[in-house]
């Protein structure tokens, strides 16, 4: 019986190097703050466009089900913008928030039997480590007494040094040309001081080669 396990064992582990791919990928995060605290001196967060990019390896088992663990440099952040107008006075505030990480996802892979497309549905989770952050403050004005300008600030000491998430995702694997789109749900607080509820959201958006 030793035996039998042992040598299915090994079966098992050559059927899957066998059906294993390594990946390259690129592409863009859309980011945002989501949370019931969110806002940011009463203003709510928009869409901040960052890079992402990074490698993959994709372990097939069976059945077109697969695992699939990545390396990934993502940009995340949000930008809260408010703007007022008093006659011929106007006042614009702009700020954006931006936070470096190195995204360690390890996704379960479905693949739909489809000749030459091969659609798949994807989820798992990710695990993040706090590179680097800013925030950047932007004051446009003609209101006498006040200027116009621009500062930006180091923040990573203000927030959390890890962000663990929640991955779904969906892609079409076509040859060794894979198209992916994906929710990246955080569910650690990015502020590490304090009870504020607000977390990493962001839609990826990526294109890559197997080989």
């Amino acid at each position: 019986m030793k035996k039998i396990l042992l040598v299915s064992l090994v079966m098992l582990l050559a059927v899957s190097m066998a059906f294993s791919q390594f990946g390259i990928k690129g592409g863009i995060n859309l980011g945002t703050v989501g949370g019931d605290d969110k806002a940011l001196n009463g203003v709510d967060p928009t869409t901040k466009v960052g890079l992402t990019g990074g490698i993959s390896y994709k372990i097939g088992l069976i059945l077109g089900l697969s695992i699939q663990p990545e390396v990934l440099y993502v940009q995340k952040g949000a930008i809260y913008e408010s703007s007022a107008n008093i006659g011929a006075y106007s006042y614009d505030q702009k700020t954006t928030l931006t936070g470096n990480y190195i995204d360690i996802p390890v996704l379960a892979k479905f693949n739909l039997p489809i000749p030459l497309l091969s659609p798949y549905i994807e989820g798992g989770v990710s695990y993040g480590i706090l590179l680097s952050a800013k925030e950047k403050d932007e004051t446009t004005t003609n209101v006498p007494g006040q200027a116009s300008g621009s500062n930006e600030t180091d923040i990573k000491d203000q927030l959390t040094k890890s962000d663990f998430s929640i991955v779904i995702g969906v892609g079409v694997e076509f040859l060794i040309l894979d198209v992916n789109a994906r929710y990246v749900i955080g569910q650690t607080k990015l502020s590490k001081d304090g009870d504020a509820k607000s977390y990493n959201r962001g839609v990826m958006f990526t294109a890559g080669l197997r080989f």
